[in-house]
């Protein structure tokens, strides 16, 4: 699982996972839900500071030893990768 921590908030993203699903929390409540073999885009709006930002959480697979990729972005910016 990866962890970000972003103004003030925390956005969990799921490894890799068995079961093939995809559960990405928003401040621990759960914001998207997919069930993915190879990884999925995940979209979620969320209010930050009185405005909408939209985040976008791509995972994906990293064949060579078949890990978990994550990219983290908000408002088109992004905020982690690990690609």
């Amino acid at each position: 699982m990866k962890t970000l921590i972003t103004n003030g908030h925390r956005i969990d993203a799921p490894g890799s996972s068995l079961s093939g699903i995809e559960v990405v929390l928003y401040d621990g409540e759960p914001v998207s839900r997919k069930w993915s073999i190879l990884g999925a885009t995940h979209a979620f709006k969320a209010e930050e500071n009185g405005r909408e930002v939209e985040y976008c959480v791509e995972i994906g697979t990293r064949w060579l030893g078949f890990t978990a990729t994550c990219r983290i972005m908000r408002d088109g910016e992004l905020l982690f990768s690990d690609c």
